[in-house]
């Protein structure tokens, strides 16, 4: 009877032990955090991560370092961030366009929701409609009634085939009925010259680099493309208030290689809150034209699942290609 009762015992804490083993949280952080960020420096991205990289490491005690890992629209870094080794070492950036990729090119190295796990979305930008001063556009009203006036004239200017400022015009359109046609450039400095020269008369491009033309004239802000006016430019009206509900911002998050334990990415995502929460990181961002968002690793993998269905079926109705 006591061999027996001693073996129970055994059982039991063997059992115990299992499930404790289980149960046990992760330790995070043990070692450098590396941020891969799939565009060059200098850009949007780069300088949100940037701001963030110096009191993150103080608040996780460990050195943190950014590597950018630009190409193929964001696709090359993206691949680097999945294919990392999942320990919660390595995070990295992606963009609005992490979920219309999927959409744009025909074959993805990754998938772009079971291969990566969502952080947060740590801040998020709007764009600007403005046009050329000499132009008779004074509100976005008067560009939707001229282009249904003649339809396929008018032209609009964005950075690039595929970029957000690209498919939220396009989403306009569409909740407009008009036909304005695309002129896309190799970055927003082409098309900012194009547009102060007069040779592109609308142009929708980011509120950073577009309100010092404004500023100075060479400009005209007609709206943002955020659902409320932004801050930079309050007097600025936005798209919503002629197209009710209408809201393409721009989202830059943080996520991770999907095998990254969920207690980890929660002890990330806590950090990271935290770190950019404060005065000094908020002014720094809202200098480029961005907001806070922060939203928790569950909310934000259920807004990358509706995103990607939003920017598949906004493609095929808009037909847009990349060439």
């Amino acid at each position: 009877m006591k061999t027996g009762i001693k073996m129970a015992l055994a059982a039991a804490l063997t059992a115990l032990a299992v499930i404790s083993n289980a149960t046990a949280e992760t330790a995070w952080p043990t070692k450098t955090l590396r941020i891969i960020i799939p565009w060059p420096p200098a850009g949007a991205a780069d300088i949100a991560v940037r701001h963030l990289q110096q009191p993150l490491s103080e608040a996780i005690g460990q050195p943190v370092v950014i590597e950018n890992k630009p190409g193929a629209g964001g696709i090359v870094g993206t691949e680097a961030i999945a294919r990392s080794v999942a320990d919660g070492s390595t995070i990295g950036m992606v963009i609005s366009s992490h979920a219309s990729n999927p959409a744009l090119y025909p074959t993805m190295p990754y998938d772009a929701e079971k291969d990566l796990k969502p952080i947060t979305i740590l801040v998020r930008g709007t764009n600007v409609v403005s046009v050329y001063p000499g132009s008779p556009y004074k509100t976005l009203a008067d560009i939707i009634t001229a282009a249904k006036a003649a339809p396929g004239k008018l032209l609009y200017a964005t950075s690039g085939n595929g970029t957000a400022q690209h498919l939220g015009f396009e989403q306009l359109k569409i909740s407009t009925g008009t036909d304005i046609v695309h002129v896309p450039y190799k970055g927003a400095g082409p098309a900012f010259n194009d547009m102060i020269s007069g040779q592109v008369m609308i142009g929708v491009l980011n509120i950073a680099g577009t309100l010092p033309h404004v500023q100075s004239g060479r400009l005209r802000a007609i709206a943002v493309t955020g659902p409320k006016r932004s801050p930079m430019a309050p007097d600025v009206p936005s798209v919503a208030e002629t197209v009710p509900g209408f809201d393409f911002t721009e989202w830059f998050s943080l996520v991770a290689p999907s095998g990254v334990p969920d207690d980890v990415i929660e002890k990330i995502y806590a950090a990271v809150a935290k770190t950019a929460r404060t005065p000094g990181y908020m002014s720094k961002v809202a200098e480029i034209g961005m907001e806070l968002d922060l939203n928790t690793p569950a909310e934000f993998r259920a807004l990358i699942k509706a995103e990607i269905k939003k920017f598949a079926d906004l493609v095929e109705k808009a037909k847009i290609k990349l060439e």
